[in-house]
């Protein structure tokens, strides 16, 4: 994986500004030749950047100096955004950026950016890029302007710096790519507030030998999210436990949606408040609610209640997704069927909450996780079979039987460690903060094929504005 990004360009491309917003984005540390040169030229010699690249015309050793030193500090850490010109040919591990503009917006840039020391009319500009195209060329035997030497090419000059670093980060989280499935859930949270019997996702295991907690603290879970964009996920699901149980769930999903990912809670909405729904509009685009049955009788014996004795009524779940729907949420609803509610009829109530996806899984038995319990809920493929009959005419449904669930996730445990489940067990990697994205995939699972024949590719970015676009165009 590409842990840096070098941005070139002539003077006034906006590298400066454009990388440190890429900073704030990634939280990478933002590093530049042109800071260190100015400096450089003032301290030793006193001279102005113009002066000092005009007497390395004819001292060429000045370059070589400047460039060995910064290159030697650039190859050494990792998690760098750097504005250099020559970073294509002498920064290993990056992702290259070649930033392009005319001399009139240049010229404009640095006027606006009140760079005393610089010259700022079109003229002189382009006079001192081409004294730097020039002794580059003659120095390493290199055009830093010719685009085949880039993973990316912007002309920046109709855009704003919010833009071009968007750009860029859409096209480095790309190239970072590590798996062809494009979503990933992150099970950040290990406590609950309900029981559920059948849960395949308890992670005591993880609590009791690693993670006393049951979750990382907020720094690490926040860098996990961000190695996740990196990677080039395009999707990340917020779960559980109740992942509405920790503090700083606002926080992830804002860092994941300022890092270009479309982003979703799985929630079994005992704590979806209006206070959560109206802050979090700029940032979360989908939510999930976990329903497995309308009846209270039904949610006792599964667990699907508050501390396992308390179950949220059904008068609850229609208002629950009537708000959903006023604050624009993209909706989808997931249920487990089990012996216990196989016989359930719930069509009116989707028909009412109109999910985008109606998720319908068969009850998974998972060693390590649901053992104990499992037995009073697993069902054959012929009781699943009912439930599906039962409700054939609802067209959003989305079955996933034992084997389609199996491999098909791309998921994180609450201790920052990939999972797979495809042998019917948890089977993690090495801790993703320890070792890298691509270190901790290689010892996974993970199922494409099935992934695509589940549904699991669909149009996450525009489904969940359709109601939305519907209702303002209606007003």
């Amino acid at each position: 994986m590409k842990t840096k990004i070098t941005l070139s360009g002539f003077a006034g491309t906006g590298k400066s500004t454009v990388g440190k917003r890429i900073q704030e984005q990634l939280n990478f540390e933002f590093i530049s030749v042109g800071n260190y040169s100015r400096k450089y030229a003032m301290e030793k010699y006193g001279l102005t950047i113009n002066e000092f690249q005009e007497k390395c015309k004819t001292q060429p050793e000045l370059d070589t100096e400047i460039d060995e030193k910064f290159r030697l500090e650039c190859n050494s850490k990792e998690n760098l955004v750097i504005d250099y010109r020559l970073g294509f040919h002498f920064i290993k591990n990056a992702f290259h950026v070649l930033l392009k503009a005319s001399d009139e917006s240049a010229s404009k840039r640095i006027h606006e950016a009140n760079r005393s020391d610089e010259s700022t009319s079109a003229k002189a500009i382009k006079q001192r890029n081409q004294i730097m195209k020039d002794r580059f060329q003659e120095n390493y035997g290199v055009d830093f302007t010719n685009d085949k030497n880039y993973d990316l090419v912007i002309n920046t000059g109709d855009l704003t710096a919010n833009e071009v670093a968007d750009l860029i980060m859409e096209h480095y989280q790309k190239s970072n790519s590590v798996t062809k499935i494009p979503s990933i859930n992150f099970h950040l949270w290990e406590p609950c507030n309900m029981r559920c019997k059948f849960c395949f996702a308890t992670f005591q295991d993880v609590k009791q030998t690693i993670l006393p907690k049951g979750h990382l603290p907020e720094t690490e879970a926040l860098e996990v999210v961000r190695k996740i964009a990196a990677a080039g996920f395009e999707k990340i699901t917020f779960a559980g436990g109740e992942p509405l149980l920790c503090k700083w769930l606002p926080n992830l999903i804002k860092t994941a949606k300022q890092l270009g990912m479309t982003t979703m809670i799985v929630t079994n909405g005992s704590k979806l408040t209006d206070a959560f729904l109206e802050n979090n509009k700029p940032y979360l685009d989908w939510i999930a609610v976990s329903i497995d049955s309308l009846e209270d009788e039904n949610n006792i014996k599964i667990g699907r209640a508050i501390t396992g004795k308390r179950a949220l009524s059904k008068a609850f779940y229609y208002d629950l997704i009537d708000k959903i729907h006023q604050y624009g949420y993209g909706l989808k609803i997931n249920t487990v069927v089990n012996k216990v509610n196989y016989k359930d009829n719930l069509v009116d109530f989707i028909e009412h909450a109109k999910p985008k996806r109606w998720k319908v899984l068969q009850v998974l038995p998972i060693k390590g996780q649901n053992d104990n319990k499992i037995d009073e809920f697993k069902i054959t493929n012929a009781e699943y079979s009912h439930f599906l009959n039962t409700h054939k005419d609802v067209k959003t449904i989305v079955p996933e039987s034992n084997d389609e669930i199996k491999g098909s996730y791309v998921m994180v445990d609450p201790a920052g460690r990939f999972f797979d489940n495809a042998q019917g067990t948890h089977n993690y990697s090495k801790p993703i903060l320890e070792v890298g994205i691509q270190e901790a995939l290689k010892t996974m699972d993970y199922d494409l094929d099935k992934f695509e024949k589940r549904g699991g590719i669909y149009d996450w970015e525009n489904d969940k504005n359709q109601d939305l676009r519907k209702e303002e165009s209606v007003s």
